[in-house]
């Protein structure tokens, strides 16, 4: 379990890393294997980096360890799992704002129920976080896909 605690706080890092402006020092969006400032697939955004498929990865193994977690580290991960989560939806938007995108219906009921997740996820203890977990994972993950089927990845 320590292992994926690590796993999971790299993963954490790399994403609040996606969030700041620029690449570090000697490294380039091709060897950060992010999309950094390319062309997202010639899809018309230019110099504008697709920042939500950029997490995409990362945010899934976060999803992945979190559903291994014991509702005691659930609780312990609560903040830094809304802090992510609340990147990973901003940088989504920031995806379909960049594309002159509008969110379809089921986008729009989707994003609304991880929202609620997120809201009431804190206050959830024992068997009941872990079943909401799993269900909020799931949305978590069709709202990713959903995402790359609308950016047309």
């Amino acid at each position: 379990m320590r292992i994926s605690y690590w796993a999971l706080m790299v993963g954490a890092l790399a994403i609040a890393g996606c969030s700041k402006g620029g690449e570090p020092a000697g490294r380039t969006p091709a060897s950060s294997g992010m999309m950094g400032h390319m062309d997202s697939g010639g899809m018309g955004m230019g110099a504008m980096p697709a920042q939500g498929m950029a997490m995409m990865g990362a945010m899934r193994a976060h999803m992945d360890s979190i559903g291994g977690m014991s509702p005691q580290q659930m609780q312990a991960m609560m903040a830094t799992h809304q802090a992510l989560m609340s990147q990973l939806l901003d940088a989504m938007g920031a995806d379909m704002r960049g594309m002159k995108m509008s969110g379809s219906p089921a986008w729009s009921a989707l994003t609304d129920s991880v929202k609620q997740d997120l809201a009431e996820l804190p206050n959830l203890k024992g068997e009941a976080l872990s079943t909401r977990m799993r269900a909020h994972a799931d949305r978590v993950k069709r709202l990713m896909a959903l995402h790359q089927q609308m950016m047309g990845k």
